[in-house]
């Protein structure tokens, strides 16, 4: 197929990966490489004089290219409804991308197999423990509403038990920033965000770049879970991170002649016009998700992933 048709093809398909990635604040990679690698390249433009190694590498090379365009859109829309934790995401840039140039380096030393296999078990635990958050936040809620006044006698007990905190924990106290916001929409949000936890976005950038996927998959999880972010400001504040990450990574891609090869032009345009007008659509509809049921999402995500992840390795990509 000519590439005018397929840039055509693309737009609406961009606008599809757009809505989906900046309502889970990833890329789009997770669902724009298996496109491009089976509905664009091997069904729509067969290339199999490549070889399918390198079809997928340019998958891949085209996918992080257009997802710069989804990160910028997005984190115009999330700046202005007020949902970007900007410290936090600013104090994890350097680990995430720092992280990402350890993976790519370990990559190359370890068996690609059990990489694959780690990521999997990864995204599968990661998945269980969001699940088991939304369970255990419900179960919560029911208990406090029947033993209202139980929970709040004890809560008085443990705050007259309360010791001396140390000086560690006085420290750690001074490195988390407690933050009353209200967005544009006019909802409160009151969180922790333990910016002493930060560095642990090395290990989002390890392992996204040891699996070869966007930071977003792991990022979310680590600022949610770790940080101490709601799942919207997470979701928000990943795709702000994945400007600085995905420019590195574009960057990177011009030194092998391979990956800039793979950047074919006409499919990053197709794909970029929808990704933008989607990602400002998938921002607003954000907003209007709950946090249980975007955790849900998110959660459903991670699984896929996995089972894509396993895919490629029993196809040896």
């Amino acid at each position: 197929m000519e590439p005018l048709s397929v840039f055509f093809i693309l737009i609406p398909i961009g606008l599809a990966v757009g809505i989906f990635a900046a309502i889970t604040g990833l890329g789009g990679g997770v669902l724009m490489v298996p496109i491009l690698f089976y509905a664009v390249f091997l069904m729509f433009d067969p290339t199999t004089a490549y070889g399918i190694i390198d079809v997928f590498k340019y998958a891949t090379t085209i996918s992080s290219t257009v997802i710069l365009f989804t990160a910028i859109s997005a984190t115009i829309a999330f700046s202005f409804q007020k949902r970007i934790d900007y410290l936090v995401g600013i104090l994890s840039v350097p680990f995430t991308i720092a992280g990402s140039y350890l993976g790519k380096f370990t990559q190359s030393k370890i068996d690609e197999v059990y990489v694959l296999i780690f990521f999997a078990i990864l995204l599968m635990l990661t998945a269980i423990r969001m699940l088991y958050k939304v369970i255990n936040s419900r179960r919560k809620e029911k208990l406090e509403a029947v033993n209202e006044n139980v929970i709040s006698n004890d809560q008085k007990e443990n705050e007259l038990s309360k010791e001396e905190p140390t000086r560690f924990k006085l420290l750690l106290n001074k490195l988390t920033l407690e933050k009353d916001i209200e967005d544009r929409s006019g909802e409160k949000w009151s969180y922790k965000a333990r910016l002493y936890l930060t560095p642990i976005a090395i290990v989002g950038g390890f392992v996204a770049s040891m699996a070869g996927v966007g930071g977003g998959i792991v990022m979310v999880p680590v600022l949610h879970i770790f940080v101490g972010l709601p799942i919207h400001f997470s979701t928000a504040t990943s795709v702000f991170i994945m400007i600085f990450t995905k420019s590195t990574t574009i960057i990177s891609a011009y030194t092998t002649s391979i990956e800039t090869t793979g950047i074919w032009w006409p499919y990053v345009a197709g794909l970029a016009i929808g990704i933008v007008a989607g990602a400002q659509i998938g921002a607003r509809l954000a907003r209007k998700i709950k946090a249980d049921p975007l955790k849900i999402i998110f959660a459903t995500v991670l699984v896929l992933v996995s089972i894509w992840t396993i895919i490629q390795w029993q196809l040896g990509i």
